[in-house]
């Protein structure tokens, strides 16, 4: 009974200088010396998968982030391994004058209401290209080099309204391929038996510098003759192999003289 009464009476005196603010200094000395340990203690249950879900959750998501970049790095590989296996089985234009740019640009081009008509390429005169290099992909024509700076060239892609070069048909006939949504050929008489479906192919255009278009390369194939008695020539309708819209690479011919 003495011990309980003490106790009870201590208990009372302390509930009472603690109402009373009288015990700050204790607490404050106690708040110390437990602050370091709380501290330690939050920070290792937050670190428990089953305390901090949100920490694992964006541990996951950088993990899928880093899958996804190398998924697509591997992909990325895939094709241009594939583009120049492709490349390198063509035998005409040679595959050791050619030259792989990766395109990195294509001013002007609005996917679904335009197509590509020029193209930014990541190879310049550090490697050795010129104004007037012929682009190609396969036997292909893509276009031709029109500006270069040290690290970088422009292509000027057939299909641009401004570009023109001079083209065959397969019976020999010549004329002229104007660019646009559609490559036009005209100039071709109307005794020229024009075909659809038959192929287009590039005249030459090379000059006594090596630079220019090369010869015999696959323009496209006509899907349509406009023939008028009483025009002088006929044109019609190419239509290029190449998907501009989802080209990735393409192939510079470094034209020796």
């Amino acid at each position: 009974m003495p011990t309980f009464l003490i106790a009870a009476f201590l208990c009372i005196l302390i509930l009472t200088l603690s109402l009373s603010g009288k015990l700050k200094f204790i607490s404050s000395f106690l708040e110390q010396g437990t602050a370091q340990i709380q501290g330690a203690t939050f920070k290792a249950f937050n670190n428990l998968p089953f305390i901090s879900p949100n920490e694992k959750v964006k541990l996951l998501e950088e993990k899928n982030l880093e899958l996804l970049g190398k998924i697509s790095a591997t992909e990325k590989l895939k094709r241009e391994n594939q583009a120049l296996s492709d490349q390198f089985q063509v035998s005409y234009p040679k595959s050791n004058n050619l030259l792989k740019a990766d395109i990195i640009g294509a001013p002007g081009f609005v996917p679904g209401i335009s197509i590509p008509t020029v193209f930014i390429l990541n190879k310049g005169e550090k490697d050795n290209v010129k104004k007037g290099f012929t682009v190609v992909l396969k036997s292909n024509l893509v276009g031709v080099v029109s500006q270069v700076s040290a690290n970088l060239s422009k292509v000027t892609v057939v299909n641009n309204p401004a570009f023109s070069f001079t083209a065959k048909t397969e019976s020999g006939a010549v004329g002229l391929i104007s660019g646009g949504n559609t490559l036009t050929l005209d100039g071709i008489l109307l005794s020229e038996n024009l075909v659809k479906g038959s192929l287009i192919r590039t005249k030459g255009d090379v000059n006594s510098d090596g630079t220019g278009i090369l010869p015999d390369l696959v323009v496209g194939k006509i899907t349509s003759v406009e023939k008028n008695p009483s025009d002088l020539f006929q044109r019609a309708k190419v239509e290029s192999f190449i998907n501009f819209t989802d080209l990735t690479s393409v192939f510079i011919h470094m034209q020796i003289k």
